[in-house]
């Protein structure tokens, strides 16, 4: 009888031990959800939503408007498409007082006011980078903030040189994807005078993305999200399976990457090397881009 006893009692404990224990690839059940905050702005389509992460819940904000950044005072920066011309605007949750800085010529058709694509914001608050479309004319434009001024473009459409996917540095570079011949991560100067290559030997370069806290660079290759540092040493694939993952980008404390992948939101732990879908989120789509705010 005693024996018996004994059995149960290991039988008992070796159950529960396996039961608690956590599969390090297992998405659907991290216990660290409710460490999450913030909020993740992104795109479905034309609207506008922001993602609760301390309640996992979405809010649609409002229509007309695609690739989200997030000012210091709290205004939303967005490609606003409510009427003809394509404008790039600062506007407030509702989508109300809807302020221009710069709008597409539909007459003279400068060429960098003819699209305003994967806009963001300077940390100093003071210039806006954009692309002018992938498929259109990807040249990356730096423009005055507030004034809509050009101030300096990177890319020869004549030789196919191209960039997109602007991403600022807390120390004023940009960081740029080059696409399609020229792949790879490129920098510009904070004086905007100059751009260079960061030596990768990695095929497929995407969608740069700096951390906050300015000492790395995360970026997909082959629809996987990798990260290095700031210089270009120690690259790394996060995690690996079949999954595809699009538009990595930053927590504001650079421990976490947020990405798209199967039309929802995913956060990646870059210490644990561990995932975390967001299954509440709304339909994500890829072709934007996101912003994660505290």
């Amino acid at each position: 009888m005693k024996i018996m006893f004994k059995l149960i009692l290991i039988l008992s404990f070796f159950t529960l031990t396996n039961s608690c224990k956590e599969d390090e690839n297992d998405t659907d059940n991290n216990p660290n959800n409710n460490q999450f905050k913030g909020y993740i702005y992104y795109n479905n389509g034309d609207e506008l939503f922001r993602f609760n992460m301390m309640t996992q819940s979405p809010e649609k904000l409002f229509k007309f408007a695609t690739y989200p950044d997030i000012t210091d005072k709290g205004e939303i920066l967005v490609n606003d498409g409510s009427n003809s011309l394509s404008r790039l605007i600062f506007t407030d949750l509702t989508g109300a007082n809807r302020r221009t800085i710069i709008e597409s010529d539909e007459f003279n058709r400068e060429i960098h006011r003819r699209y305003f694509e994967n806009p963001r914001i300077s940390y100093d608050q003071k210039y806006i980078a954009y692309d002018g479309g992938a498929s259109h004319n990807s040249i990356i434009y730096i423009i005055e903030a507030n004034s809509g001024e050009l101030l300096a473009s990177f890319g020869d459409a004549s030789v196919l040189q191209y960039f997109q996917r602007p991403s600022w540095a807390p120390d004023g570079s940009l960081f740029v994807s080059g696409w399609p011949g020229n792949n790879g991560i490129y920098k510009i100067s904070s004086d905007f005078t100059s751009i260079s290559k960061v030596e990768l030997d990695i095929p497929n370069i995407k969608v740069p993305s700096v951390s906050p806290d300015g000492k790395f660079v995360a970026f997909t290759s082959n629809d996987q999200v990798w990260i290095m540092g700031i210089d270009g040493t120690n690259p790394r694939q996060l995690y690996i399976n079949s999954e595809k993952f699009d538009v990595p980008t930053w927590s504001p404390d650079s421990k976490y990457i947020v990405a798209v992948t199967s039309s929802k939101l995913v956060v990646l732990d870059i210490t644990n090397n561990v995932y975390t879908v967001l299954t509440q989120s709304e339909k994500v789509s890829n072709h934007y881009q996101l912003c994660w705010v505290y």
